[in-house]
């Protein structure tokens, strides 16, 4: 959220590339003789003292400068500077190319328990997923068909060997198939099969879901590329938790919106629980390795039926969330996130209309793709950029017709 008008605020930010720390500040009042900026001893902290106020950050890497830094003019509400790293830091110097996922295969262990994160009810029962399993990107489809029909032994007519492939999770010309007792991660949500989900756990029932979907003619040339999709809600909160795929007869959980209750509740660590912030930035971030866009449209999830307000959903369709990642990675510290220092992706963000989305998807010379979330995770995402940006001094919240923006990156389950 936005200062409050007597608070002092200070942001600092890493940047890796050129080994300094930039800090600004933003003042209630204007500076003043008696206004301080100083850096601890240590060169981790920056603290502020202004008309009787004092505020301090840790920074997000530790610097080497002279304990009093300097000060422009009095009469000024924007104080900046930028400070050298020392030596040798804590600050998270990384590259952006080395991204983890959220919770991959190797984070979870096998036989845990799926809860709701909002109110712990179980969705799948502990020692039921015997195997996790990371699924590939988005386009190992497109190049596990052309490599299919393709190879040199490959007889075409000859269904062997997609039987083969179906038994492994996947066959030429078809998605990943859920498969029992498997927990398939993708990079945020867990693909399972509707047999190992609890029947009574999620709403529309697994049951009538699948009596529905098998009820199905066989004759349908219905489309399923999305259609099919229907979002499923806790059957005792009422949260989202993600969509079920009828012609699949799969589910997929939301990471976000999930917990992973392991088997050894003493075990020496603690499973750290991926926030919907960390999913959507790993999103943009394999979006932006993958295709080498870094602009992004977030559409609507497609499903049978919006589980929204009509007049949420009246203003959805008049404007769309679009989103350029100016720094894949960063680490930031500011007086209005009490978990700061943080690592995080820095965005440029605005909302357009969908004829201007359309026109920008269909060009051909298009440098942004889309990426789908439901209608309610989009409108949380809006909220969070909207606070991130009074974390940051005034002065730099906008660039021209973008409004800066930051979401937080997953460290590997750290801290």
């Amino acid at each position: 959220m936005p200062s409050t008008p007597h608070r002092i605020l200070i942001y600092a930010e890493l940047l890796s590339n050129i080994r300094q720390v930039s800090a600004g500040c933003t003042l209630h009042t204007p500076s003043t003789s008696g206004t301080k900026a100083t850096v601890s001893p240590d060169g981790l902290s920056l603290t502020i003292d202004h008309d009787g106020l004092k505020e301090g950050i840790l920074l997000p890497g530790r610097v080497t400068s002279p304990p009093q830094l300097p000060l422009p003019k009095t009469g000024s509400t924007s104080l900046s500077w930028r400070l050298p790293l020392a030596g040798t830091t804590n600050g998270r110097i990384g590259n952006a190319s080395e991204e983890t996922v959220p919770w991959s295969a190797d984070d979870l262990e096998p036989a845990s328990t799926i809860s709701c994160r909002a109110c712990s009810a179980a969705i799948v029962n502990a020692g039921v997923l015997q195997v996790w399993k990371d699924l590939p990107s988005e386009n190992w489809a497109e190049m596990m068909e052309f490599w299919h029909c393709h190879k040199p032994d490959h007889k075409h007519g000859n269904g062997d060997g997609d039987e083969h492939l179906a038994t492994r999770g996947y066959g030429a010309s078809s998605r990943i198939s859920a498969q029992p007792g498997v927990g398939f991660v993708d990079l945020t949500s867990f693909l399972l099969s509707e047999t190992d989900v609890l029947e009574s756990a999620v709403t529309p029932p697994v049951s009538k879901s699948m009596e529905a979907s098998n009820g199905k003619p066989e004759n349908s040339t219905q489309s399923t590329t999305g259609a099919e999709n229907s979002i499923i809600h806790c059957n005792s909160c009422k949260s989202q938790l993600g969509v079920r795929n009828g012609e699949a007869s799969s589910i997929s959980l939301f990471k976000w919106q999930v917990s992973i209750n392991e088997r050894n509740p003493q075990a020496a660590t603690t499973t750290k629980t991926p926030s919907l912030p960390q999913c959507v930035s790993a999103m943009l971030l394999a979006t932006m390795a993958r295709s080498g866009c870094s602009k992004s449209i977030i559409l609507p999830m497609k499903t049978q039926s919006p589980s929204v307000p009509n007049g949420a959903q009246a203003k959805r369709s008049r404007s769309l969330l679009n989103i350029w990642v100016f720094n894949g990675n960063i680490t930031f510290s500011s007086t209005q996130d009490s978990s700061s220092p943080v690592n995080a992706v820095k965005v440029l963000y605005r909302m357009v209309s969908q004829e201007e989305a359309e026109k920008m998807l269909d060009s051909m010379t298009s440098d942004v793709q889309d990426i789908s979330l439901p209608a309610e995770a989009t409108d949380l995402v809006i909220e969070l950029l909207e606070k991130s940006n009074g974390f940051v001094p005034q002065s730099d919240r906008r660039f021209k017709e973008w409004t800066i923006g930051l979401l937080e990156k997953w460290n590997g389950g750290a801290g």
